[in-house]
């Protein structure tokens, strides 16, 4: 029943062709420049290993302030006065805290009346902190001229920030290029600690994971907003700022921001929306009045974003957490992943290559040399060895891809057993069509799964055997018409199958009004002996309940007794041609058969013997009934009647 040496050889080369050619497909879907499905899916992965970890508790101190809709109807209607914010930053600054980062625009004057004043308050409150960040907005470079850059702001630039070179990579392709520029007031620029870019792109499905830590025009580099401020805090200078595109942004030594070939840097959320504190302005503005205290402590050496927050006015975009997120968290987020320095590191392309090829020649290894059973625990174990690796390594901030190697560890495997059916399936169907007259339905499906010897060679195990069967049916039987006989007949044996396969019984064989059925074998049941109880208390009450209806149908009141007992025997095929049969014989077989007999005497309807009895008194309701001198048996034995179940 094993394929031949031949056999066996095509098919480990047609499972080589096939898995070289799962891992082209793949890794040209992989790999294909623009978006594709396996790339949608491979992200939905990412957002799934996010809410699989959790939210953490960010280590960095980042609290934002934002501008509600109870601050909006305290203070009036937005837009607000300069003057506002310029509280804002004397308040913040006062309550000690270590920087202050606006993801508001102050691109245009203020309009109002008193605009120029308003302006100035918030230019000569932003100097006087000195802690104060601004933010500008690059615009893509499409169909759009570079627009002209205030000497303010050219100030600002990176100039002095080396891009290392890039094999195999032009380095400004790396770097996310910006036409024209909507930058803050020349006054604040010059006014500010910093200056920085909230720039941020989807991931190509409406999903915003990423930011650019740098970005270009016209030649020269600018700090996202969360790169400008962490390099203040860090007291970083462009100067020692290395580039090395499609690897890592590199800040004096301090901190290393790993970027990918577009210049990308990978998110690491902390959680969903509001995972970081925030606080009303006119909360901020009530306690800087009355507990300045509590305010203090609450902001000391704090990073304090400002932002809107009220509906219809601030950015909404989805995050892997949120379909609605507060854009400024994703500064926040971001900000926090450089001063912890607790970054997602993404596998390099070539990696991501060479673990397809690898877990190809790891599934070919193991699928083409075992056994059908054994090939699929195998992939199964590669299966969940992986997908746990790739968790993990999300914990510990590393991703690797995990839909493409499962489509390719799920490719392999179909492909593995497709060859493999086909193969066999001539020696299947000889099997099923040697055995169907006598293997039950449970018994059949292992013959054809594994290997048929094992069951023919037989083996000894503990198992539970039930002999059933019906009383006074002889003399019952006599007084009956044939028709009527058989059809009670199929009846009775119709329900009690049924209930035996319900419990997941392997029905031996029917023996005139009786029939025998066993269980732990061929499959493995820990609980074999509450099973076969169960099914007993269940027979009896269906031929209870069907009473009613044979009595309609003429047919006479029937009863059954049933007998069990559990241990030790020998389960195999006995016989010879086809007359083989699926069996199990030994001391309990018989003594099972002997309790059956004696329910009719006892006038008990389920006896079981002392070793079922210690394995079910937990679940049952049982009557010990003594040791009994049985035929056969030299020692008297102990038996129980079973009256119930305790659970149903």
């Amino acid at each position: 029943m094993r394929d031949s040496s031949a056999s066996i050889r095509q098919m480990r080369r047609q499972l080589v062709l096939i898995i070289i050619a799962l891992i082209v497909m793949v890794g040209v879907l992989r790999f294909w420049p623009a978006l594709t499905v396996i790339d949608r899916m491979e992200l939905r992965t990412v957002d799934w290993r996010f809410m699989r970890r959790g939210a953490r508790e960010p280590q960095a101190e980042i609290v934002i302030v934002h501008v509600d809709e109870a601050s909006i109807g305290r203070i009036g209607r937005w837009p607000w006065s300069r003057e506002v914010f310029a509280e804002i930053v004397r308040t913040l600054t006062d309550a000690g805290a270590a920087a202050i980062v606006f993801d508001i625009f102050f691109a245009e004057r203020d309009t109002a009346a008193e605009g120029q004043r308003a302006d100035s308050a918030l230019v000569q409150a932003t100097a006087d902190s000195g802690i104060v960040y601004h933010a500008a907005f690059g615009h893509a470079p499409d169909g759009l001229a570079g627009g002209e850059v205030s000497d303010a702001l050219a100030a600002r630039s990176w100039s002095g920030a080396r891009i290392m070179p890039a094999t195999g990579l032009n380095a400004a392709a790396t770097i996310f290029t910006i036409g024209e520029i909507t930058p803050p007031l020349p006054e604040l620029i010059e006014a500010s600690r910093g200056i920085g870019f909230v720039n941020v792109v989807d991931s190509g499905d409406g999903v915003y994971r990423q930011v650019f830590p740098l970005v270009l025009h016209e030649g020269s580099l600018y700090p996202s907003l969360s790169v400008s401020v962490a390099s203040g805090i860090f007291g970083v200078e462009p100067g020692s700022v290395v580039v090395r595109p499609g690897h890592s942004i590199n800040l004096g030594g301090l901190r290393s921001i790993p970027i990918d070939r577009s210049g990308r840097m990978l998110v690491d959320f902390a959680g969903p929306s509001e995972t970081f504190e925030y606080i009303a302005v006119n909360d901020l503005f009530d306690t800087a009045r009355e507990a300045p205290e509590e305010l203090e402590q609450q902001l000391d050496g704090a990073i304090a974003f400002v932002a809107v927050s009220a509906p219809g006015l601030y950015d909404l975009r989805a995050s892997p957490y949120d379909t609605v997120y507060n854009g400024v968290e994703t500064q926040a987020n971001a900000l926090a992943n450089i001063l912890e320095g607790l970054f997602l590191r993404e596998a390099p392309g070539e990696v991501a290559l060479l673990v397809l090829l690898l877990l190809g020649l790891v599934m070919h290894l193991g699928l083409s040399r075992l056994r059908s059973s054994g090939a699929v625990g195998f992939a199964a174990a590669i299966f969940v060895g992986y997908n746990w690796l790739a968790l993990a390594l999300f914990d510990r901030g590393f991703v690797i891809d995990m839909v493409a190697p499962n489509l390719l560890m799920v490719g392999a495997v179909v492909a593995a057993l497709a060859l493999r059916l086909s193969g066999e399936e001539t020696e299947h169907e000889r099997v099923r069509s040697a055995l169907s007259r006598f293997v039950p339905g449970a018994v059949m499906d292992r013959v054809v799964a594994d290997d048929p010897a094992d069951l023919l060679r037989g083996h000894r195990r503990v198992i539970s055997v039930m002999f059933a069967d019906l009383r006074n049916f002889t003399s019952q039987s006599e007084q009956m018409d044939p028709e009527q006989t058989v059809e009670l007949l199929n009846r009775f044996f119709f329900l009690v199958q049924e209930t035996i396969w319900e419990f997941e019984g392997t029905l031996d064989k029917y023996m005139g009004d009786g029939l025998m059925a066993f269980w732990n074998s061929p499959l493995d049941q820990a609980e074999h002996a509450l099973l076969a109880v169960r099914t007993a208390v269940h027979m009896q009450r269906r031929i209870q309940y069907n009473r009613a209806e044979w009595e309609y149908l003429g047919m006479p009141d029937l009863a059954v007794g049933i007998g069990i007992s559990t241990g030790e025997a020998v389960v195999g095929y006995v016989g010879t041609g086809e007359r083989m049969q699926y069996t199990a014989i030994g001391a309990h077989v018989n003594l099972a058969s002997r309790l059956e007999a004696m329910t009719k005497e006892l006038g008990r309807p389920i006896l079981i013997t002392e070793s079922t009895w210690e394995q079910v008194a937990h679940a049952t309701e049982c009557r010990p009934l003594g040791p009994l001198e049985i035929r056969g048996f030299s020692e008297p034995v102990k038996i129980y009647e079973v009256l119930d179940l305790k659970d149903d």
